[in-house]
């Protein structure tokens, strides 16, 4: 093969493998920084379900009285209906734990701790409370699919089933009426 042909298709190889690779390259730093904890769907709304179902039975009273309110909320495990637990360790690790470290310890028999939660659980409500109170949101705040939210901030759930994202620029000001 001649010199110049060698060149030509080093010279194709060349541009093909920058036009292809920068942006597989960019989109893969742009999928670690958007997923840091990786891709989920730890639904905020099964969870919701859960705690009403839990507080159906409780006389109102959504989980509460354990050592943390992430104890609390792991009540929820310990809850038997027909099909198995209200929640598992899938649901309960939160968007940020791996569900393996959550699935151990509560297998163990032990409840959950403020390391083995990604939830934020505002312990002592109850159904009848007013509904405009904060019930629970994911500790880092992350979207549906365990995504950084737009705006930054947390999806809150309330007493009232709504889902609100309060953005990041709002956030402290919630947080402090929640107190």
């Amino acid at each position: 093969m001649r010199p110049g042909i060698k060149r030509a298709i080093l010279r194709v190889v060349i541009t093909l493998a920058v036009v292809l690779g920068i942006p597989l390259v960019l989109g893969y730093v742009w999928l670690q920084h958007q997923y840091a904890y990786g891709m989920s769907h730890c639904c905020d709304l099964n969870l919701y379900n859960a705690l009403c179902r839990y507080a159906e039975s409780h006389d109102g009273a959504f989980p509460h009285g354990e050592a943390s309110p992430e104890a609390s909320l792991s009540l929820l495990y310990r809850e038997k209906t027909e099909y198995g637990s209200l929640a598992d360790a899938g649901l309960l690790r939160g968007k940020t734990v791996p569900e393996s470290v959550v699935k151990e310890v509560l297998e163990r028999g032990e409840l959950l701790g403020p390391d083995t939660c990604g939830w934020y659980y505002v312990e002592g409500l109850r159904l009848d409370d007013d509904r405009r109170l904060a019930l629970f949101w994911d500790k880092v705040g992350l979207d549906h699919n365990g995504g950084l939210l737009n705006g930054g901030g947390h999806i809150v759930m309330f007493v009232s089933g709504e889902r609100r994202h309060i953005p990041a620029s709002e956030w402290d000001a919630f947080f402090n009426r929640t107190k």
